[in-house]
């Protein structure tokens, strides 16, 4: 019941983050992967690309993240609401991780099994909303092209994700609690910190997805772009993508909190 729950209120989740977002996505992603917006900055690609291809060009493969993202989210919340429901009782999974003020097994283990199970899902709609954005073509048989580089990213995006999710709840549940407020902020800074820590891969991801010259190999390219354009060009297109993150997982988590009171509503026994 609980998994099914995770499932439904994370199809709300992954259905506000491209509608409310996708114009910094299209950016972000032309910025690392797309040879002539390779070099401005933010503005001047926005600009560039409203001027080149107008405005719509901002919401080019928004479809496979509208519907990729309502799937694999609810598989990633489902995953993770199933691990923390059966591992409740369980020693080893509630045990606490030293020197984390909390932690529990369950949350780590959980983040893990998670992500994998959403960048499964992920990665061949990832491939086709990136081949959009820059304007390539795709076809069955590349889906899977940079499922390891989607994977570590994935993990360390929402392991850690989830582990700031469960460390706010636990230290200041009076934040998480403020109506409206509280869900954006949770959900816009637990994102945002985890995309800054694995970015130098999403970088990678967009520009293997897109089939960028250069090796298309994670570790080959991770020094190949280095030395292509030095450590800096591993995080072209940070801004836009943390502005995305925010506005995305704010009003995502706003969603899926909306989802969680309904089923609290529906669920928790009625006193009499």
């Amino acid at each position: 019941k609980e998994a099914a729950w995770g499932l439904a209120c994370g199809a709300f989740y992954g259905a506000a983050s491209p509608l409310s977002s996708q114009p910094f996505d299209t950016v972000k992603t032309k910025m690392q992967a797309q040879p002539e917006y390779m070099k401005g900055g933010m503005m001047h690609t926005f600009a560039k690309v409203v001027k080149n291809e107008g405005v719509l060009a901002l919401y080019k493969g928004l479809m496979p993240p509208l519907i990729g993202s309502s799937i694999f989210r609810s598989v990633q919340f489902g995953v993770f609401n199933a691990c923390m429901t059966s591992w409740k009782e369980t020693p080893v999974m509630r045990k606490e991780i030293p020197g984390t003020f909390g932690l529990e097994n369950r949350v780590v283990v959980g983040g893990v099994l998670a992500s994998t199970a959403r960048a499964i899902v992920e990665t061949p709609l990832e491939l086709i909303k990136v081949r959009l954005q820059v304007g390539q073509p795709w076809n069955t048989g590349s889906l899977m092209q940079g499922f390891t580089v989607t994977w570590i990213r994935t993990t360390g995006l929402m392991t850690t994700f989830f582990v700031l999710c469960d460390t706010f709840d636990r230290h200041v549940p009076q934040m998480t609690s403020v109506p409206f407020i509280g869900p954006f902020l949770k959900g816009g800074i637990a994102a945002t910190v985890g995309w800054w820590i694995v970015w130098p891969f999403e970088n990678l991801k967009s520009q293997i997805q897109a089939g960028n010259p250069g090796p298309q190999k994670i570790w080959p390219r991770f020094f190949w772009t280095i030395q292509q354009g030095g450590v800096g060009s591993l995080f072209r297109g940070f801004v836009p993508g943390s502005l995305r993150s925010i506005v995305a997982n704010g009003f995502s988590m706003l969603a899926y909190q909306w989802c969680q009171e309904i089923r609290l509503k529906y669920t928790q026994p009625q006193r009499s």
